[in-house]
């Protein structure tokens, strides 16, 4: 399977009022991929997307981004929250902020603190913003 039949069958798996769901095929492909990490990007478009898909709590796409945490992962789930923050990847990004000898924990804080100053921001992301300590 290459790359986008991959993303395409990613986002096929998106069933609002279900819980996201990978087929064990495409999770398989994932995995056997030579270049796993090209998937990063694409996944978190497929997260900031989609902001009322329940992605689980972490989910299989979180599992899968996070093993190239420290490994370039973090630099992407900045620019994915800058460009769209939703429920899900202020959660993931949480995930990384709690990392405190993590380099970039004081740029994870200043994004938060930028949207939450943003007055385009909806108060439900600022809500789950505050559900979390920064």
């Amino acid at each position: 399977m290459d790359k986008n039949e991959i993303i395409i069958l990613l986002q096929k798996g998106i069933n609002p009022y279900e819980e996201y769901y990978i087929e064990d095929k495409v999770m398989k492909a994932m995995l056997e991929y030579p270049n796993p990490f090209e998937l990063v990007a694409p996944i978190l478009e497929i997260i900031e997307s989609n902001p009322d898909i329940d992605f689980g709590i972490p989910g299989d796409l979180v599992h899968f981004v996070e093993k190239f945490y420290k490994k370039g992962y973090e630099e992407l789930l900045l620019k994915s929250v800058r460009k769209s923050p939703t429920m899900h990847n202020i959660w993931m990004l949480h995930r990384c902020y709690i990392d405190e000898d993590n380099p970039l924990h004081s740029k994870f804080a200043l994004l938060i603190k930028e949207i939450k100053e943003d007055e385009s921001v909806s108060s439900k992301i600022k809500k789950v913003i505050e559900e979390f300590s920064w």
